[in-house]
Formats: structure tokens, sequence, C-alpha cells
């Protein structure tokens, strides 16, 4: 028990999951193991049609978060550059760092706490900005066009087919 208040109280845990690119994974990472597992096991349609649609999905939720880290981190080596256009950031020097690197070292010479907060803070909401983009508008592009050829080429029969078209 030591051990887990130990992990949980850890500041470098608390960071961790505040972060939203860990909460992206931990909700990706469920959505490909229980999405599919739930289907499987709903026994209102046959096993073919459960097996199927299981597929698909473990698919959709992989390649999904496949392209959601592939996009991900260079996005969000950039969102330091949009921290000019935060008011309550005018007066600090970390706004006009013109690499990431440079962006660091102007972050780690920042002596005012309140400050330090505000400027992770945005560069924190840019990073759920990219997140929601990327996730609600990018991937789906791209996993369906991906996915329906891949599960049509799994599905021998037109009854697969057309399972597809219904979903």
């Amino acid at each position: 028990m030591s051990l887990i208040v130990n992990f949980l109280t850890n500041p470098a845990a608390a960071d961790f999951v505040q972060n939203s690119t860990c909460q992206v994974l931990s909700e990706g990472c469920l959505k490909a193991v229980g999405r599919p597992t739930f289907t499987l096991l709903d026994k209102t349609a046959t096993l073919e049609e459960r097996k199927y649609s299981a597929t698909k999905e473990l698919l959709y939720q992989s390649f999904s978060m496949a392209a959601f880290f592939a996009l991900i981190f260079p996005i969000k080596k950039n969102t330091f550059r949009l921290l000019k256009f935060f008011p309550q950031l005018k007066d600090c020097d970390v706004i006009n760092a013109k690499t990431i690197k440079e962006y660091q070292e102007k972050l780690k010479q920042v002596t005012d706490k309140k400050m330090l907060t505000k400027i992770k803070g945005a560069n924190e909401l840019m990073s759920i900005i990219a997140s929601g983009i990327i996730l609600a508008v990018i991937t789906p592009q791209i996993v369906t066009r991906l996915v329906h050829p891949i599960m049509n080429k799994l599905s021998d029969d037109g009854q697969k087919n057309k399972l597809d078209k219904k979903a």
C-alpha cells in the first residue's frame, strides 16, 4: 500500500497524469481494448458480426492512436510560438523564443511561480486545442481511408461488406 501511495503522491506522477498527451494515451488504450471486448461480449449480434465489428473498432482505435502520436509531438514542439497571443504573458521574455531549445532555456530562468504557472497552463491549453483538432478533424479522415479498405480485404463475402456500409 505504501508503494502505491508513494507513487500517487509523487510530483512526477501528478505532472504525468495532468498532461493532455497522457490522458489521450490512457483513453485511447482503454478504447482500443474495451470497445472490441464489449463488442465481442454483446450477444444481440451474430458471432461473425461481432468479430467484424470488434476487428474494425480495434483497427480504428489503433490507427487513431498512431496518427495522433505521429502528429501531436511535432505540433506540441511548436505550441510555444503561440504564447505571444496570450495577453497575460506579454511581460514575459519566454514568448520571444525562436526555437524549442531557446524556449526551454528561458523557461528555466523564470523565477515567478505565478508566471511559470501561466506559461505552462497556456502551453498545455495549446496542446489540448491541438489534440482536439487532431482527434476530431484530422485523425478520423486519415483512419477512415485506411480502415475501410483493410476491412474489405479482410472480409471475403458480401455480407461483411454490407455490415461495413451500415456502420
